[in-house]
């Protein structure tokens, strides 16, 4: 038993570094998309600059291009609505992860209910996540 745990060691010491766990990566992601509505909600810009990359760019519900300082000024706008996230999935492709889900938003008046599919994909630079690019799409109602 002892000679297996000694040959065990050995092995994984002269194994190369394994990669990051799926699993962290996906924890990282569903946590950044938390933090991002969060962010949103609370007009905190400087948390919305460090999870936006400088190259970000978001096509909106509207079918509108916006790049990351349009997203940061329109998060200015006081916030008139709660926000929740739903059916988060997380797929990766190296270091790039594709999260999609449901945002369903209230306003605070009570006057509308929406539900937004989004696409959101983060890249991996520099050891850490940052998103590159959203979509957003109207759930439509029959």
């Amino acid at each position: 038993m002892r000679t297996a745990s000694l040959i065990l060691a050995t092995l994984v010491s002269l194994s190369p570094a394994l990669p990051a766990v799926a699993g962290d990566d996906t924890q990282q992601l569903l946590g950044l998309e938390h933090r991002w509505l969060d962010a949103a909600m609370r007009r905190d810009i400087p948390a919305l600059r460090d999870i936006l990359a400088d190259d970000f760019m978001d096509v909106t519900y509207k079918g509108g291009l916006r790049g990351k300082a349009d997203h940061l000024q329109t998060s200015l706008a006081p916030s008139k609505t709660r926000q929740s996230l739903d059916e988060l999935k997380v797929r990766f492709y190296g270091d790039t992860g594709i999260v999609t889900g449901l945002n369903t938003i209230v306003a605070l008046d009570g006057s509308f209910t929406a539900e937004i599919r989004f696409t959101d994909v983060f890249v991996r630079r520099d050891g850490r996540w940052q998103a590159v690019s959203a979509q957003e799409t109207p759930v439509m109602k029959p």
